[in-house]
């Protein structure tokens, strides 16, 4: 009996070991962390400075995958599919998660909101209408005005979903008729307005922001219902009598369904520590992204309001699932 009860004692005291040896996050075993889009992309960008910060003060190893294709859903769906024990996880984006769904029929296999854990939201990002500086378009009146004057005869670009569901918003809300050019990607679009052969696009502040600040494009509207602090000095859709333009756009972390607490509870507290690095935040902000963590169960009702309000906007701008 003793050496039944020693062996019992021995192996009740030996549990916080195994426990410890075997929490979340496992160091003999990498975090993938699938990223569907390219690398350089702006989610590519703010998912791989946040990781490096991670990384640095935990010593969990984690690993980027880059799955571009699909408007995402390549990357999405490998999370989807994977099992719920933290070590694959994604960034969720209103690319991905509030716009995708209606963009693409490939999205409609999954539930975007209710069909992942979702852990953090660490950033939104405002989503401008920009001419060609060197052109007559410096304001959102003149290119309007110029639309309506010649209906059909102006064209906008765009080279992803958030730009392309902006562009037809932008478009809707001001009674426009433009045509509307895809490209393989914002840069090429961003190119070809530089180059004068569009005339407007609708862009994520990540990718336009540098040549706004070396006065190549000139920012004329904001599709989003207040000011940015990146940008204050750039009228919102509501100020231009645009009233029901609203649409942000905005990056956060993800994992498949059913994650474990102790799982979501790590990532939520190292994005929340990487965030408040000040260094973080004022990389960020370079880049066109606004800081603005959101985590627990308000988080949930966050990507659902999105899902509906970009879903509202694509049906109201006629764009079909392809």
């Amino acid at each position: 009996m003793r050496n039944i009860l020693g062996g019992a004692m021995l192996a009740l005291a030996s549990l916080p070991a195994i426990a410890a040896a075997t929490a979340y996050p496992d160091p003999a075993k990498p975090i993938q962390f699938v990223v569907g889009f390219p690398a350089g992309s702006t989610i590519d960008n703010v998912s791989r400075l946040l990781l490096d910060n991670i990384r640095k003060r935990t010593g969990a190893t984690i690993v980027v995958e880059n799955k571009p294709g699909a408007l995402g859903v390549i990357g999405l769906g490998l999370v989807a599919h994977a099992a719920p024990d933290g070590y694959t996880m994604m960034p969720s984006s209103s690319a991905t998660n509030s716009s995708g769904p209606y963009l693409s029929k490939a999205f409609q296999r999954y539930d975007t909101v209710g069909g992942f854990t979702h852990v953090a939201r660490v950033v939104h990002f405002d989503v401008a209408v920009v001419t060609n500086a060197a052109k007559q378009y410096a304001s959102a009146k003149a290119l309007i005005d110029a639309a309506k004057a010649k209906p059909g005869a102006l064209s906008s670009g765009y080279g992803s979903g958030t730009g392309r569901v902006a562009a037809a918003a932008f478009s809707r809300a001001a009674g426009i008729n433009v045509v509307a050019v895809p490209y393989k990607g914002q840069p090429a679009a961003i190119t070809d307005l530089l180059g004068g052969r569009i005339d407007f696009v609708a862009a994520d502040l990540g990718s336009v922001l540098s040549q706004i600040h070396a006065k190549k494009l000139n920012a004329v509207a904001l599709v989003a219902a207040k000011r940015s602090s990146i940008l204050p000095d750039v009228p919102t859709g509501k100020e231009l009598g645009l009233a029901d333009l609203n649409l942000v756009g905005w990056i956060g972390v993800s994992g498949p369904a059913h994650l474990p607490q102790d799982v979501v509870a790590w990532w939520a507290r190292q994005l929340k520590l990487a965030m408040a690095d000040p260094d973080i935040d004022k990389r960020l902000l370079a880049i066109g992204m606004e800081p603005d963590v959101l985590a627990g169960p308000a988080l949930h009702d966050f990507v659902m309001s999105q899902y509906k309000s970009w879903g509202a906007e694509i049906k109201h701008a006629g764009i079909k699932p392809e």
